[in-house]
């Protein structure tokens, strides 16, 4: 599920960077160091794809210039291994998506929206583990058309489609096409069945340049791929919200953060939104910046 991570393509360009910061702040709360205690170190650990380690670095590069101390270990394998480091305490913090979280530690769930699938991620999540408030950035599979399609036919919204799929050809990655439970809630939400469904390959522009040629209707892609960034592309709205939610949220040890750490992280996660990552993914497409600048731009714009 959500294979843009960690697959070829635009987040397989990810370079690994490391960074030594520290912790201040105190107050005794179940997710937070006690008073009394030294400041811990903060070890963040991300995955092996551009999008875990930039958000990684905004992070952990606030940290730093907040006067704390943290180690940043990138490129630290799969999301579940990252995942694993923290439930076993070899690590302190990293990213993950709420939907992932949720699906890893209670796969019965039934929630898909926002709000109730970071509520059972939280009651889901294991023994000593916490999470800060979600960002709004989130990275989930989309629809989109290209603007001449959307005016064309009419198609703003999922809905739009509902019971006019067969009209289309659907293009995406193998591992998107296959993805069962996507297609099985988008299917049956929006009573949509596709006539055709073509494979085009890892990275996310062969659907840009598939849609713009003529040879799909629909593609599917992820929300942060910088393919979306351009003007003629148009995502259709998930207005019945079929499909997962998965949001940015950093994942944590309880009592490895401050008071003061755990406010500056949810000051972040509030301002972090899908265009900004889309954004900054294109520094790291075109090879123009590390993850480690990228983070301190968009600190930097947003005054940190």
């Amino acid at each position: 599920m959500r294979l843009s991570r960690g697959g070829a393509g635009v987040r397989a360009l990810a370079i690994a960077g490391a960074a030594v910061v520290g912790l201040s702040g105190c107050q005794a709360q179940s997710s937070i160091i006690p008073a009394h205690q030294p400041d811990p170190v903060v070890v963040i650990e991300t995955a092996s794809f551009g999008e875990a380690e930039i958000v990684g670095h905004i992070y952990g590069n606030a940290l730093l210039r907040s006067g704390s101390r943290a180690t940043i270990r990138s490129q630290s394998g799969s999301q579940t291994e990252v995942l694993e480091s923290v439930t076993s305490g070899d690590a302190t913090f990293t990213i993950g998506y709420t939907g992932e979280l949720l699906r890893s530690f209670d796969p019965r769930s039934t929630a898909v929206d926002a709000d109730e699938v970071y509520s059972a991620m939280m009651a889901a999540l294991p023994e000593g583990v916490t999470a800060a408030d979600p960002a709004p950035a989130e990275d989930a599979p989309v629809y989109v058309v290209t603007r001449h399609t959307s005016e064309t036919r009419g198609l703003r919204t999922m809905s739009d489609l509902e019971s006019r799929c067969g009209e289309f050809t659907l293009g995406g990655r193998q591992e998107a096409l296959a993805d069962r439970e996507l297609a099985t809630a988008v299917g049956g939400t929006y009573d949509c069945g596709f006539g055709r469904r073509v494979a085009l390959g890892p990275n996310p522009r062969a659907v840009l340049e598939a849609l713009r040629a003529g040879e799909i209707g629909v593609g599917l892609v992820q929300s942060t791929d910088p393919v979306l960034d351009p003007d003629d592309m148009v995502v259709l709205d998930d207005d019945e919200d079929a499909i997962l939610a998965q949001h940015l949220v950093p994942v944590f040890r309880k009592g490895s953060l401050s008071e003061d750490q755990l406010a500056l992280v949810n000051r972040i996660s509030g301002e972090l939104t899908t265009d900004d990552v889309r954004e900054l993914l294109l520094g790291v497409e075109f090879g123009t910046s590390t993850p480690t600048a990228l983070a301190d731009y968009w600190l930097d714009s947003h005054d940190y």
